[in-house]
């Protein structure tokens, strides 16, 4: 953009810009100021390509296209109206943007509106996390007694030693003298905490379990 085209936008287009974002719809947090930024980068634009192609035309033009972009949800950094997220699908209403603490319902038993956040948490296991504890035993299993992911395999089942040894045709105190030795082994491969490891509630789980008895405490308090 020449020096020419950089005056003309800032001392007569950005005046008729800053009179007329005040009425333009914004989304989300937009406000009048980031609005007015987004117009100039637009109408600058619009100046460096008509500049380069050596068309002339009025501040007053550039000015009425770029509102115009603007009503219609046009922004500096997208116009598709695909993305979920883009001005325009919003003004289309095809998409809305809200805060996880957002109420998305009501508890009877807490007297308490439900945030969005608490809707979407899930309360299986990270996918993360679940993989890479099937890898540890996936190599646990491998270095050690074959006979070991049977037994694993039963207490996933949730199979007594008298109900392994029978489906195994072992004797009941070999099945119980296995479980011994892998408990062992288990405990010196991952180490005396692994047991409290693997319990442990995550972090971000323990904040919503939190937020949650601060209100059943709440609610508890109105009753009394």
């Amino acid at each position: 953009m020449s020096p020419r085209a950089g005056f003309v936008l800032l001392d007569q287009i950005e005046p008729r810009l800053r009179a007329t974002m005040p009425y333009i719809r914004g989304v989300g947090s937009e406000d009048t100021e980031e609005l007015l930024q987004d117009a100039l980068t637009i109408a600058a634009k619009m100046l460096h390509n008509l500049e380069a192609r050596g068309k002339e035309v009025t501040p007053g033009n550039i000015a009425y296209y770029t509102i115009l972009h603007m009503k219609s949800g046009r922004r500096s950094y997208g116009s598709g109206r695909t993305d979920v997220m883009n001005a325009g699908t919003q003004l289309d209403s095809n998409s809305m943007v809200l805060s996880f603490e957002e109420p998305a319902g009501y508890d009877p038993d807490t007297d308490e509106e439900i945030p969005l956040g608490d809707m979407l948490a899930g309360s299986e296991d990270d996918p993360a996390m679940s993989a890479s504890r099937a890898v540890d035993w996936e190599e646990f299993l491998e270095a050690h007694d074959e006979r070991y992911g049977n037994i694993v395999c039963d207490l996933v089942a949730g199979k007594n030693s008298k109900e392994a040894s029978i489906q195994r045709c072992e004797p009941y105190s070999r099945i119980r003298q296995l479980k011994e030795n892998l408990a062992e082994d288990l405990r010196e491969y991952f180490g005396a905490d692994a047991i409290a490891d693997s319990v442990q509630v995550p972090s971000w789980r323990g904040n919503i379990h939190a937020d949650k008895e601060r209100f059943a405490c709440r609610a508890d308090r109105r009753r009394w």
